[in-house]
């Protein structure tokens, strides 16, 4: 086969390749919104820098515990980025302090798959701080 030919067949494929996987998230977050709740709390904060080809930013990851329905103890983690570890340290304190009471969504046919059920303010920063107009 020529050069040509291989090329015609490649990006068709990988075209393919990516649109299983978007499906394949959505298809999971999806399903995801179904997934019964339990109560937990934040068991940690850590916070540290990072750096990747974009350039430096720091991670503040959150872990967190709650109890199976079977009453077994399982934990999780959530992340988000930030520019500065002074801002990463007052969203943790202002948002998911060590100790905050969470809900925690989880797959009931294994639910070692979980994540936070946290409200859009939580991922955009964009609470506000003051009601005065």
């Amino acid at each position: 086969m020529s050069m040509v030919h291989y090329q015609t067949l490649f990006w068709p494929a990988v075209a393919v390749a990516v649109a299983a996987v978007i499906a394949r998230g959505f298809w999971l977050y999806r399903a995801s919104l179904t997934w019964p709740t339990a109560d937990g709390s934040i068991t940690r904060v850590d916070i540290e820098r990072r750096r990747d080809t974009s350039g430096p930013y720091v991670r503040a990851t959150f872990t967190y515990e709650f109890l199976d329905p079977n009453g077994l103890r399982l934990s999780g983690t959530w992340y988000k980025n930030f520019s500065s570890e002074q801002e990463a340290r007052d969203f943790a304190a202002r948002e998911l302090p060590v100790g905050k009471p969470v809900v925690v969504r989880f797959s009931p046919r294994n639910p070692a798959l979980n994540d936070l059920e946290l409200d859009s303010w939580t991922y955009t920063n964009d609470r506000p701080t003051s009601l005065n107009i």
